[in-house]
């Protein structure tokens, strides 16, 4: 497997892969790679959220403006903060002037929600140190889980904090999972919100690893719904918990040799990753390079060469994000420079 450096993109604002196209925001105008979109927009913005049908330019005064494909304005919003669309006229969103959370003319809550995750129609969020879940085309309350539950962790200063929800991963088998800063994994009943599952620490290790102890690394801890496990890429390890079993086994597989063989420093390794076709694609943030784990075998398969940047005076360029659609690679870089590759054939 080896990849081509196919093209750059500078002065990327916003970007995102939506059916394998990817469409992206550069100055004045709205683009699609490979296709002949060019529509003008607005400024000054903050910035553009892509949908299927539609895009949403908003402003840092919370003006948003939604535009079709074809340039049209099909709406304008006004003091509205957007969480969630479902399509360009229906969506949850914060209202700046009441103060309270919406889904479209229905009241959901007063004030802002921080993690959230929608299954159905129930949204799930964590607000005041709690988990609250909300039937949203109702309005109906649920039930509350509260973190102060799981106690306190404390810091490097000796001071005691609550515990804070990373993501919300995935629900399987009616538990919804949740990666909780410090502490590990929960897993919650969808319909009670009792607490089925606490893991703060791994079972088993295999492989060699710079880590220490016993707990987790913040990562983008992802759900394989298939083959109902949460899987994830932190520093030089790699995590699987495996929600078959009862109750749920996890196995912390150490990819320190793999590393050494492509000169990867662990702690150089990116907590953004995508996964296509059971193979985790990451970035190195500081030696410029991406590379692939074939998540079965939990070999890596694939490293690139370093890629160019334009380096600046003031401060080191680092790549900052990553995406792949089906035989391409895309990497952002922290001078706003999008880095396209692509797979070459028969490799």
């Amino acid at each position: 497997m080896k990849y081509q450096h196919v093209k750059n993109i500078p002065n990327i604002n916003s970007w995102e892969i939506i059916d394998n196209n990817c469409y992206y925001a550069s100055g004045n105008l709205v683009k699609v790679i490979g296709k002949e979109v060019s529509i003008p927009i607005p400024l000054p913005y903050w910035g553009v959220e892509f949908n299927p049908s539609f895009f949403n330019v908003f402003t840092n005064r919370s003006v948003n403006t939604f535009f079709n494909y074809q340039g049209k304005v099909i709406n304008t919003f006004e003091e509205k903060d957007f969480y969630y669309y479902f399509s360009d006229s229906s969506f949850i969103y914060y209202d700046r002037v009441s103060k309270r959370l919406m889904y479209n003319d229905l009241e959901l809550l007063r004030g802002k929600m921080l993690s959230f995750y929608i299954f159905d129609d129930l949204l799930f969020f964590e607000k005041e140190n709690k988990i609250q879940t909300i039937n949203f085309l109702s309005g109906q309350f649920l039930w509350e889980f509260s973190l102060a539950s799981l106690g306190k962790w404390k810091n490097s200063w000796d001071e005691e904090r609550d515990f804070e929800i990373r993501h919300f991963i995935g629900i399987y088998n009616r538990i919804i999972w949740a990666f909780i800063e410090i502490g590990g994994f929960i897993g919650l009943d969808i319909e009670t919100g009792e607490l089925k599952y606490h893991i703060p620490e791994y079972d088993e290790a295999i492989g060699k690893t710079i880590c220490k102890g016993k707990d987790f690394f913040r990562s983008d801890y992802f759900l394989n719904s298939e083959k109902g496990k949460i899987l994830g890429l932190a520093v030089d390890v790699f995590i699987e918990i495996d929600l078959t079993q009862e109750p749920p086994f996890v196995t912390q597989y150490g990819l320190q040799e793999e590393f050494e063989k492509y000169n990867i420093k662990g702690k150089d390794t990116s907590t953004k990753y995508a996964v296509q076709d059971n193979l985790l694609y990451f970035y190195l943030f500081d030696q410029l390079r991406f590379g692939i784990l074939d998540i079965n075998t939990k070999e890596i398969i694939y490293v690139s060469e370093p890629i160019a940047v334009v380096e600046r005076d003031d401060c080191f360029t680092q790549l900052k994000d990553l995406k792949v659609s089906e035989n391409k690679v895309y990497i952002l870089d922290s001078n706003h420079t999008l880095h396209i590759f692509e797979r070459e054939e028969n490799t």
